[in-house]
């Protein structure tokens, strides 16, 4: 394989991305769920993925022969624990390399070590397993594609949800940053759960839409964007008026900042990351923080990943963290609250799925969409390079 620079990779515009960014690393799934000598499929950026653990170690391999292109997934044939076989010609390839090791109608093949599957690089992290998409070699360093301080020795991560969605992933990533999406919440039955004050709604304080976002472009370092969410103007309670009659829209609770200092909420920090992260510390409650991603599968399709971390290496602090996670925080913090998001993401799929819809065409956008456009600037100034199908260029 040709080696190229992460320099020489030109960004693409981020209304060309629908199948993702090339030549960057995605969470395909978490760590428990890939048992030793197991099989599993997997789409990432519309590219199909074999998977297995061998050893201990996750290996990846593209699902097609490269003779004919039989996708092995159909009917796995394996004679070695470390080889896959394709049923229809046998050729057989190392799963650890996806080098072609031998054809039983022609041994002696020329094509043997040359013919080879694409292998992706996969690194297993806190969790969970990430593989890089793309073709540069070597593959740019994890760090530099999770949140600062993901990786740190310090910071235990609890992998909660992986969920299919039926919406292209930049319909979430979209929403995920924008703090107005909140209204969307508004009667979800984690804040019940929590007695929380939540707003509907959040004013910028000034004219700029742009003022309050940390834009984070450091070397070598993840590329993306801070806000402090208790910079913005937190709305509890909006009355208007329609040809005479008035509506109120509010939220669960009032507002109690005593009450929420006494809970140890201090500020909260919301940040998005490419290829596609959101970062929230603290939540759902106070020494709790939150990640999600939103892993493009196709066009039309994306899987949204969450995972919980708590700070400390005590053993056992770690392992009730662990617990409460799965006994508490899937059920309030994923189906009492992010679900939700998922929902409503869905719900705009039709009509982003015009392509001539897409990215400020025909789109009417607002003063808070700042966020939004932040979002999409940074990932078309910095991403190493746009996905497309097979073979097209």
């Amino acid at each position: 394989m040709a080696i190229k620079k992460t320099t020489e990779i030109k960004p693409g515009a981020y209304e060309d991305a629908i199948l993702g960014f090339r030549n960057h690393w995605y969470p395909g799934f978490k760590s428990d769920e890939i048992p030793e000598g197991e099989f599993k499929t997997l789409v990432l950026l519309g590219e199909n993925l074999l998977v297995k653990r061998i050893d201990g170690e996750v290996y990846a391999v593209q699902d097609a022969c490269a003779h004919r292109g039989y996708k092995f997934s159909e009917q796995l044939e394996c004679y070695t624990k470390n080889s896959i076989t394709c049923p229809v010609h046998a050729f057989t390839y190392n799963l650890k390399n996806g080098e072609l090791v031998t054809i039983p109608s022609d041994p002696d093949s020329s094509l043997i070590g040359k013919a080879n599957l694409h292998s992706y690089p996969v690194q297993e992290v806190k969790g969970m397993v990430f593989i890089f998409v793309g073709d540069i070699d070597p593959p740019a360093p994890l760090i530099e594609d999770v949140p600062p301080g993901f990786l740190d020795d310090d910071l235990y991560l609890v992998p909660s949800v992986n969920v299919t969605c039926d919406c292209n992933w930049r319909i979430a990533a979209d929403s995920g940053f924008d703090p107005n999406h909140i209204f969307m919440h508004k009667d979800n039955e984690m804040l019940d759960f929590l007695k929380f004050p939540f707003p509907i709604a959040s004013k910028i304080k000034g004219d700029d839409p742009f003022e309050e976002i940390e834009v984070v472009e450091t070397e070598g370092g993840p590329k993306g964007l801070l806000d402090d969410l208790n910079e913005t103007i937190p709305v509890y309670e909006h009355t208007f008026e329609c040809d005479g009659e008035v509506g109120t829209m509010k939220s669960m609770f009032p507002p109690d900042p005593e009450g929420m200092a006494a809970q140890g909420f201090g500020s909260i920090t919301g940040s998005l990351w490419l290829p596609g992260c959101l970062h929230v510390d603290p939540f759902p409650v106070p020494g709790m923080c939150h990640f999600e991603w939103w892993v493009p599968v196709d066009e039309t399709t994306h899987r949204y990943m969450i995972t919980y971390g708590k700070r400390t290496t005590d053993a056992e602090e770690r392992e009730q963290f662990k617990q409460e996670v799965e006994n508490v925080w899937y059920q309030q913090g994923y189906e009492n609250f992010n679900r939700y998001d998922t929902i409503l993401n869905n719900g705009m799929q039709e009509t982003y799925g015009d392509q001539n819809y897409l990215y400020g065409q025909r789109e009417v956008l607002a003063k808070t969409d700042g966020y939004t456009l932040s979002w999409r600037r940074l990932a078309s100034k910095h991403n190493r390079g746009i996905q497309t199908r097979y073979g097209k260029k």
